[in-house]
């Protein structure tokens, strides 16, 4: 059974399509200024930043450590510090509706954004997963 590839000349998928094109929109969003003035406000001191849910005081990177707890090699850092969308790009209770809403959340002001370290924005991520999958299942 073949998979209809109605985009790009026959080469993608609608499913493909619209990752590539949410992928691109999150390329220009690093670029958005309110998420830079965001995590300039946010920084105490040289490579450090203050965590809007739990407000520690954090380093903009940490040492990357594999799943099995050992670090990788000398060099390697994670980010520790991102700025997050308070109110998510796409609903995880209703799940993708527009592009345009989609578009509107993405590129939104400042008043939107919050700098979290790594622990927290997982935390956040974790929840919207489980809002997400409830839905999910609910329908």
């Amino acid at each position: 059974m073949s998979t209809k590839k109605p985009y790009c000349g026959g080469r993608m998928t609608k499913a493909r399509r619209e990752a590539f094109v949410m992928s691109a929109l999150r390329a220009a969003c690093r670029k958005w200024r309110p998420i830079a003035d965001c995590k300039r406000k946010a920084r105490t001191e040289r490579g450090f930043y203050r965590c809007n849910e739990c407000r520690r005081e954090v380093p903009a990177t940490t040492p990357a450590v594999y799943k099995s707890g050992k670090k990788k090699g000398k060099g390697y850092r994670r980010k520790n510090v991102l700025v997050d969308h308070i109110t998510p790009i796409v609903d995880p209770a209703k799940g993708f509706e527009s592009w345009d809403k989609a578009i509107d959340n993405m590129f939104c002001e400042a008043d939107n954004l919050q700098v979290l370290c790594h622990d927290c924005h997982q935390k956040k991520c974790k929840s919207e997963r489980e809002q997400r999958k409830a839905a999910k299942n609910d329908k």
